[in-house]
């Protein structure tokens, strides 16, 4: 099988011609890849931002594909069954795991950091990472399932708690967890104002479900309590981190939240404490999606309540290429790679 590697922190990938995995564990099922998704974080894992990464790496985490093989073990899945994947492989045992918070599991493995992931024809997974498809859900849907559209209902969902009728401010709406993150939004009773550092983006946005479309700039807060009248934003979904949180907190109303999911510059920011105080705010983290968010965020995209927006669809080969649009912020929603 063709495969594309991360050797060294720093270095263009490097496609190779490797076994196809032939011994699968028990508990182990073996997915040909129908498409993948190129995400932030596969960029971050080039420049090291993940020192414990193995080397060399297949990258690549966000998995939609077809069931060739099964372990022994495996129930609830047989050969032909087309499949998503969580990003990681849960220890399937600790008190998280046991709850139904396995995106918290201290023992989870990432893929395309810790194991091998999916920039290859063939990728290993562990059947507690799965989810089967539902009729109708195109391999661009299934590939955004956990990283993105799961993600996001979590972030909304669980962490939020978000409400109909409440205001989101969605930053990066143009990116591909942004402009996912509006029609979300959207499907779920919100009034959407959408932040985007591109112009030529907003178009589209507004396409997705944005009532209001902020091109960004330092002071995009003060827009956003313009459109609200001067009350400000009851949820604010950022997926930049550093760059915009200073204005997503200004754009808060009094009691708002606001829950982080990126984190495109990973250093250190000067937080607000007077801000997050005085207006009662909640900062709110939220990681991954767990089996249940994966789930309805399938059966959301079945009933065409989340349409995937793919900017490319690349050959595994040009995803070098993939990477240097996504870092020039030169594509609208998701770049897929097809093995």
């Amino acid at each position: 099988m063709k495969a594309l590697y991360l050797e060294a922190i720093g270095r263009e990938l490097v496609l190779k011609e490797v076994p196809t995995p032939s011994s699968l564990a028990p508990d182990e099922v073996l997915v040909q890849t129908e498409l993948t998704g190129i995400c932030y974080r596969d960029i971050l894992t080039t420049r090291g931002f993940f020192p414990r990464t193995k080397m060399p790496v297949i990258l690549g985490h966000e998995i939609a594909g077809k069931v060739v093989g099964v372990g022994s073990a495996v129930t609830g899945f047989r050969e032909g069954d087309r499949v998503a994947s969580l990003i990681y492989e849960p220890c399937g045992k600790c008190e998280y795991c046991l709850s139904g918070r396995e995106n918290l599991c201290r023992s989870k493995r990432t893929f395309g950091e810790d194991i091998d992931g999916s920039y290859a024809d063939f990728v290993k997974v562990n059947s507690r990472s799965l989810v089967s498809a539902p009729e109708g859900v195109a391999p661009e849907g299934l590939a955004i399932s956990a990283c993105v559209t799961g993600m996001l209902l979590h972030a909304f969902r669980k962490r939020a708690k978000l409400s109909p009728g409440e205001t989101v401010l969605v930053t990066g709406a143009g990116g591909g967890v942004g402009i996912h993150a509006v029609q979300i939004a959207k499907a779920l009773g919100a009034r959407v104002i959408a932040a985007t550092s591109s112009e030529w983006k907003a178009g589209s946005i507004r396409e997705a479900g944005a009532s209001d479309v902020v091109v960004w700039t330092e002071t995009f807060g003060d827009e956003v309590k313009k459109l609200t009248e001067g009350r400000g934003a009851d949820v604010v979904l950022e997926s930049v981190g550093g760059p915009t949180f200073s204005e997503s907190m200004k754009s808060l109303a009094p009691g708002g939240r606001l829950v982080d999911v990126g984190n495109i510059l990973p250093s250190p920011i000067q937080f607000q404490l007077g801000v997050l105080i005085l207006k009662e705010i909640s900062v709110i983290g939220s990681i991954s999606s767990v089996k249940e968010d994966v789930k309805d965020a399938l059966e959301l995209t079945a009933a065409g309540k989340i349409k995937p927006v793919v900017y490319d669809t690349l050959p595994l080969a040009d995803a070098q290429k993939g990477h240097r649009i996504m870092s020039e912020k030169a594509s609208l929603g998701r770049i897929m790679l097809r093995p």
